[in-house]
C-alpha cells in the first residue's frame, strides 16, 4: 500500500503496513467500526486494500453526499469480467428496453397473471405466515417461468425450497458481495455457485429450444441471441434473475 502511486483523481487511501492483505484483518474483525473510523478521517470518499482487492466507499451523508461529483466503478457480483460487461452493456440494454417497453409489455402480462394465479391458488383463503416468504414463494416461479420459459423453475416443493433458499441468501448479501472479496462471504459464494450451476442447464435448454421466430422467443433467448461471449450465458441469466426479483419481491 505504501508503494501505491497516487493519481490526482484517486480517493484518500486508508493505509496499512501489510502487503496484499491490507486492512483485511481490521475490516474482518469489525467492518462497521472500520468504516466509521474511515468516515471520521476522510469524510467523503475512501479506498483501501483488502486481500489484494482495492475497494472504495462513499462515506458522506446527507447534503455532502448529494454534492459529491464522482464516477463510481461497478463491482460485479455475477462473475462477469468488466471488459465483457461494458462490451455487452449497450446492446443488451437497448434490447431489454425494446422488449419490455410500453409497446411490448402487454406480451408478458397475460402469462404473468396466469402464473401468479396458479401459484396463489394452493394458498387457500385464510391462514397465517411470514409475508416475505409468501411473496417469494409466489413470485419466484411466476416471474422465472414468464421471463425464462415455462418449466424453467423447479416444480417439486423440495426443489423450489432449495432454489428459494439459495436465491434469498444471494440476494440478502448481494450488497456486501459487491464491496468485499468472496472469501469473506462463504455462504453467499456457495449460493452463487449453486445458482450459476442451475443456469448452465437453463441456458443449454434455452439454446436447444430457441425458435427462429422472434415473437416465440423468451426474454432469456433474446438475451442469448445478443450476447457476445456465449460462455457467459449462465452469468447473465443470473443477472437477469436478480434484476427481476431484487426489487419486485419487497415492493410486492
Amino acid at each position: 500500500v505504501l508503494l501505491r502511486r497516487r493519481c490526482p483523481s484517486s480517493p484518500p487511501c486508508i493505509r496499512s503496513w501489510i502487503p496484499w492483505f491490507g486492512a483485511a484483518f481490521q475490516f474482518g474483525k469489525a467492518p462497521l467500526e472500520f468504516i466509521e473510523q474511515a468516515r471520521s478521517k476522510v469524510m467523503a470518499v475512501a479506498a483501501c486494500l483488502l486481500m489484494g482487492v482495492w475497494l472504495g466507499w462513499l462515506l458522506a451523508r446527507g447534503k455532502a453526499r448529494r454534492n459529491l461529483n464522482i464516477k463510481l466503478t461497478p463491482l460485479f457480483s455475477f462473475s462477469v469480467p468488466a471488459e465483457a460487461f461494458y462490451q455487452n452493456h449497450g446492446n443488451l440494454y437497448s434490447m431489454m428496453k425494446a422488449k419490455m417497453g410500453p409497446s411490448n409489455l402487454h406480451m408478458f402480462t397475460g402469462t404473468l397473471c396466469e402464473e401468479l394465479q396458479e401459484h396463489m391458488a394452493p394458498l387457500g383463503t385464510e391462514g397465517t405466515g411470514d409475508l416475505n416468504d409468501l411473496v417469494r414463494h409466489v413470485m419466484y416461479p411466476a416471474v422465472v417461468n414468464t421471463l425464462f420459459g415455462k418449466g424453467t423453475c423447479a416444480t417439486s416443493q423440495s426443489e423450489l425450497k432449495e432454489f428459494e433458499e439459495h436465491f434469498q441468501k444471494y440476494d440478502e448479501d448481494f450488497e456486501y458481495a459487491s464491496q468485499m472479496p468472496e472469501c469473506f462471504l462463504r455462504n453467499w459464494s456457495k449460493s452463487k455457485k449453486w445458482l450459476l450451476k442451475l443456469f448452465e442447464k437453463v441456458v443449454t435448454d434455452a439454446e436447444r429450444t430457441n425458435p427462429s421466430e422472434a415473437t416465440s422467443k423468451t426474454l432469456l433467448q433474446h438475451l442469448l441471441d445478443n450476447l457476445q461471449g456465449k460462455h457467459l450465458g449462465p452469468n447473465y441469466g443470473l443477472l437477469m434473475l436478480w434484476a427481476s426479483q431484487a426489487n419486485a419481491v419487497p415492493v410486492s
